[in-house]
């Protein structure tokens, strides 16, 4: 069995659904409500563990700091507004040591670094000298920094790459993800949401550009994006390990995000065999031109 090792800000999820009873004859703007239901989930890096889990048959060791809340509430069925509790995550040195020694005994290294306070860039520096040519790493964060540079796969979304690039936002051109690794030395992947990603494999010099035909899943549609990076980076690694080729990984990854989409936040994990089963309804077409990959994806229905 894999090991892999994570380290991340652990976010607590709460979500809270109200029913609107009335309102209020004193104040008539103002509703009368009544809490129906709470739910409590670990979010941020604790969502990408929990998927993980779900997608691959791993051992997974979870360092974290101190846990922020994030409470999502929600009025008929209606997300109206978040509230944030001890937003920041106080830094541990200790922490951090005890992550740095399990190395060794570990075949996968994962940061999720979105900047709430476990981690530093100095963290970043030192957890990647640890490792060795044995050792697959992959960093998830916001914000590029030259610390990154020496981890195998850097995921970013798309404002994070523009911003380092520093090209248009409004363009998902070519070469953005080249450039990003001009600065890094890394593998890198930019995610676009719904419009797919783009990628560039430093070792073989080759940029990857994917577009794709909607998802027909039946009466499934689109709820919320919470937590969708999380489970693309899920999916990205899970197909790895399980031996799966790099576009057919990306492929994958873009699957678990968009059934990650169809469900509210983060309460549930993205089912491994509702994942499988549409990625096997998925064909590809690839045109290679000018040192590029340019990979069409299209459903196939029964």
């Amino acid at each position: 069995m894999a090991r892999i090792l994570v380290l991340g800000d652990l976010l607590l999820d709460h979500y809270k659904f109200y029913k609107n009873l009335r309102n209020d004859p004193a104040t008539p703007d103002i509703p009368v409500v009544k809490l129906v239901n709470e739910v409590k989930v670990d979010g941020g890096a604790g969502y990408l563990v929990r998927n993980l889990k779900e997608l691959v048959d791993i051992d997974v060791i979870y360092f974290h700091g101190s846990v922020p809340t994030k409470i999502r509430n929600y009025m008929d069925g209606k997300y109206t507004f978040r509230e944030d509790i001890n937003d920041e995550i106080l830094h541990s040195p200790l922490l951090i040591d005890e992550f740095v020694d399990e190395i060794k005994d570990n075949d996968y290294v994962v940061i999720s670094d979105y900047h709430k306070g476990t981690i530093k860039y100095s963290d970043i520096k030192r957890i990647l000298a640890k490792c060795n040519e044995t050792n697959i790493t992959f960093i998830d964060t916001n914000h590029v920094q030259p610390e990154h540079e020496g981890v195998d796969w850097l995921k970013i979304n798309y404002e994070t790459a523009y911003e380092t690039a520093r090209e248009s936002v409004n363009v998902f051109g070519k070469n953005v993800a080249r450039r990003v690794s001009d600065k890094t030395g890394t593998n890198v992947i930019v995610t676009k949401g719904a419009e797919g990603f783009s990628a560039y494999l430093r070792e073989n010099d080759e940029s990857i550009y994917y577009t794709k035909d909607e998802y027909k899943n039946g009466t499934k549609h689109f709820v919320d994006s919470i937590g969708a990076g999380d489970t693309f980076f899920a999916g990205f690694i899970a197909a790895l390990i399980n031996k799966e080729k790099i576009i057919p990984s990306l492929i994958y990854a873009d699957v678990v995000a968009h059934l990650s989409t169809t469900q509210l936040g983060t309460i549930k994990v993205v089912d491994k065999i509702e994942a499988d089963t549409e990625y096997k309804h998925i064909q590809t077409s690839t045109e290679e031109s000018g040192g590029a990959i340019y990979v069409h994806r299209s459903i196939v229905n029964d």
